[in-house]
């Protein structure tokens, strides 16, 4: 009996401890003088917060990921950040900020989780970019974000995404990619080039077999960073249609991806409506003469071929 209470007691004085940890990082100030205290807490408190500020009952158990960290927002503030995930296909990161006690703001990007990051991105998703004390975001975003269905058809398939900067503003963040010219012209596009040139020089794995459609993988990558590349030369003012020549040569490919590429670009550009109709039309032809269905990730042809 002895043992069974003090298993007890503990229990409950782990629960209490939970609970005014969680009061601690809600009810201190989320500045310069506090951050070392907030930063030692731990995810089961943070998330306790994070319950009281979203009126949420999600317990650490619900998500397939929950991570956290704070970042300065300027004037000595910080912000919480919170990156998490339900499900395989999208992931959110919320932002945070404490006005004054008791009082909470918080902002909400709901992102598809194979295009929050890409692979030869060599930086951080939050940084001070133009070092005004206030931290940056940059998350990658598909080019075809306008149509979710589109995206989710494509699932298995090479999409392209460019490193979108939002910048926080009047306590909000906003798309602010076009104020950081020298971000893109010195940082992204070397990285860029650079995997543009190992994405040229890819070849299919040795046991794919050309009749199924990973053969089709590495041209379908160099495709997607190309079409990255194009559309940061547009938003820098570079290049205002860069990638036009390049979308009306896809139109004429017998591969429905590099079609349906022409249409994404050709929609990003702007003022090309007739073409962007004309590659809809291509597309379904394209997709109907297709050896292999799976291209797209779902429907009732979509199949997915292997070699085992």
């Amino acid at each position: 009996m002895k043992k069974v209470l003090i298993v007890l007691l503990t229990t409950i004085l782990a629960f209490a401890s939970i609970v005014f940890a969680a009061g601690k990082v809600g009810d201190i100030a989320w500045n310069e003088s506090n951050i070392k205290t907030l930063r030692s807490f731990d995810k089961a408190a943070v998330l306790r917060v994070v319950q009281r500020i979203d009126d949420s009952d999600f317990s650490l158990s619900d998500y397939g990921e929950f991570e956290f960290d704070w970042y300065p927002a300027g004037d000595g503030k910080y912000e919480l950040a919170v990156s998490s995930s339900t499900g395989p296909d999208i992931s959110h990161l919320d932002i945070y900020w404490r006005d004054a006690p008791g009082k909470f703001r918080s902002q909400n990007f709901g992102i598809l989780a194979f295009a929050r990051i890409e692979e030869w991105y060599e930086g951080a998703e939050f940084a001070d970019l133009n070092g005004d004390g206030k931290e940056e975001i940059i998350l990658f975003e598909p080019l075809d974000s306008d149509d979710s269905a589109i995206m989710f058809r494509r699932k298995f398939i090479p999409n392209a995404t460019w490193p979108k900067v939002y910048r926080l503003r009047d306590g909000k963040y906003a798309d602010a990619s076009r104020d950081f010219p020298n971000f893109y012209q010195n940082k992204i596009l070397p990285q860029l080039a650079k995997a543009i040139v190992q994405a040229t020089n890819a070849e299919p794995g040795p046991n794919i077999d050309p009749s199924y459609e990973e053969w089709q993988l590495p041209e379908r990558n160099l495709a997607a960073l190309i079409m990255c590349r194009d559309k940061i030369l547009r938003v820098i003012g570079r290049n205002p249609t860069a990638g036009l020549a390049q979308a009306r040569k896809w139109m004429r490919d017998s591969d429905p991806v590099f079609v349906d590429n022409a249409r994404i670009v050709l929609q990003d550009i702007g003022s090309h409506d007739q073409e962007v109709r004309a590659a809809k039309v291509a597309t379904d032809r394209a997709a109907k003469n297709w050896p292999n269905k799976n291209w797209l990730a779902f429907g009732p042809e979509a199949t997915q071929h292997r070699v085992p």
